[in-house]
């Protein structure tokens, strides 16, 4: 049985365009050729195959019928796909259940004596070129097609970069080469999953849902936990790079930026694990720059649900409107600027980066012979070393915390955040009341320094030669309203940020315990 891995993406006309037209296709070690593909998949009537991870195909290809067996062998990771596959000659279009791999046990094992019948067809038309990589010889397939469930039909139009001999890396060389611009789409699901999902007649929200997040225990090895940890994070962020380049809706821009700190702090926090420096080091600060260039998106989404709130407090629709007006034209500027570096050559080149870096083990140093050790560790005997360095880090910022100025005041509010952040990634090891209640308190610190924030934020775009609506007297009415307002806030809120921050440093943490 031969493992397969590939690296699937979903495309769009001008991408398949592009990507057909591509000088890297030059590296080809044999001509392109052109297959006309025909797929039918079996399950028994309550889907027994899949409920085990099995997918039953019979392929066509020019006249032959070619039956392939694939099992999972891990989960699936932001369009990379590895599976167990056996493959075998099925003359005349009949199913082969007998055979020596413990594939075909594996199957009828699944179907208990239930019959196997198609389930649905995939029909493509794929351009098949063999590309020589540094790292190994990678087949790219460009898809083109359908998936029919009776009277559903769903188009296809991918990309798959698939393994055929060499290291994993290979393939995300290859993606580098071959894909200049974005959005990236990592495929969410292979073929089968999407014809089971149109045979079932799920939407693409069922389809397609967000997956559940890590879970291990305190005697898991730390590396395996770091890998799944990071994975969340580039799960996240690639989702919501999507959702940025096809909304407008404020959380897309507010959850990719969460995605690229949570990266962070996740690479910092399992530095004792993964070691400092490098590969790691490298992808921290990209995550830097890229979420430098979305702030000012997230911040001009904050300041309209500010306004939102102030004609029930008193001001006049048409200076609230005129405010508005200026913000969103503003607003649609920085749009353009995040997508743009999302899509642009450092925010695709980050994406397969990061995805190389985590499904390669891009932390390993040959040299560095203790590293082994520290990987295979359990990492119940780590975390409380590290959550205890951002706990640390916090109180080293919050001394004298009754005569910070703002800016310090906001470093404070990130170091609470890379705490937050690090117990809720590590909270499985611990589970219970205690974790909930400390991330809450947190959150509730956080929810006071937010006002603190914002205000100096508001100043920022609404004050000065430059600031939005300057010129429209309207517009600077509602603004010195708002400010005004968010000044008030902190004035409220300033006191119990200090009550707030003495009940939560007087807390015992939870991971001494």
């Amino acid at each position: 049985m031969a493992t397969e891995v590939e690296l699937k993406l979903t495309l769009d006309p001008g991408a398949e365009a592009r990507l057909r037209r591509d000088p890297a296709l030059e590296t080809r070690t044999c001509p392109g050729r052109t297959a006309n593909l025909v797929s039918i998949y079996y399950d028994t009537p309550d889907e027994a195959l899949a409920r085990a991870g099995i997918a039953l195909r019979l392929r066509r290809e020019g006249r032959r019928w070619i039956q392939t067996i694939k099992r999972r062998t891990g989960d699936d990771v932001a369009g990379l796909f590895a599976n167990e596959e056996v493959e075998c000659p099925a003359p005349g279009a009949r199913l082969v259940l007998e055979g020596k791999d413990p594939a075909f046990a594996a199957v009828t094992g699944a179907a208990g004596g239930a019959p196997l019948s198609p389930m649905f067809e995939t029909r493509v038309k794929r351009r098949i070129e063999v590309l020589g990589m540094p790292e190994g010889v990678v087949e790219l397939g460009i898809d083109q097609g359908e998936i029919v469930a009776g009277s559903r039909v769903e188009p296809i139009l991918e990309a798959e970069l698939e393994l055929k001999e060499g290291a994993v890396a290979a393939v995300y060389t290859a993606a580098r080469r071959l894909f200049h611009s974005g959005p990236i789409r990592f495929a969410k699901l292979n073929k089968s999953a999407r014809g089971y999902a149109l045979a079932r007649g799920e939407d693409d929200a069922a389809a397609r849902k967000k997956p559940a997040a890590p879970d291990f225990s305190a005697k898991s090895g730390a590396e395996k936990v770091a890998r799944d940890i990071l994975r969340d994070c580039f799960a996240q962020i690639t989702r919501e790079q999507e959702r940025l380049a096809d909304e407008t809706a404020p959380e897309g821009a507010h959850q990719l930026r969460v995605g690229l700190r949570r990266l962070r702090t996740a690479l910092k926090l399992f530095e004792p694990v993964l070691g400092t420096g490098g590969e790691g080091a490298r992808l921290s600060e990209t995550a830097r720059t890229l979420g430098q260039a979305i702030s000012p998106l997230r911040d001009l989404d904050v300041l309209e649900e500010e306004i939102g709130e102030l004609v029930e407090s008193g001001l006049d629709a048409p200076a609230r409107d005129a405010l508005v007006a200026a913000i969103s034209e503003r607003r649609e500027q920085e749009r353009a600027r995040a997508r743009a570096a999302m899509a642009g050559p450092e925010g695709v080149r980050f994406l397969f980066d990061l995805g190389q870096f985590i499904e390669t083990r891009g932390w390993l140093v040959p040299s560095d012979y203790d590293q082994t050790a520290r990987l295979a560790q359990p990492v119940g005997e780590v975390a409380g070393q590290m959550l205890g360095k951002r706990l640390k880090a916090a109180r080293k910022r919050a001394k004298h915390l009754e005569h910070l100025d703002e800016h310090e005041l906001h470093d404070l509010r990130k170091a609470l955040k890379k705490l937050r952040y690090g117990v809720e990634m590590l909270a499985p090891i611990y589970g219970g009341r205690e974790v909930s209640h400390y991330v809450r308190a947190i959150k509730d610190l956080q929810d006071k320094f937010g006002s603190l924030t914002d205000a100096a934020m508001a100043r920022g775009w609404l004050t000065g030669e430059a600031a939005l609506g300057a010129t429209d007297p309207a517009a600077q009415r509602a603004a010195g309203w708002l400010l005004g307002t968010m000044t008030a806030r902190v004035v409220a809120d300033r006191p119990r940020i200090f009550a707030f921050w003495k009940e939560l440093a007087g807390r015992d943490p939870f991971w001494r315990g």
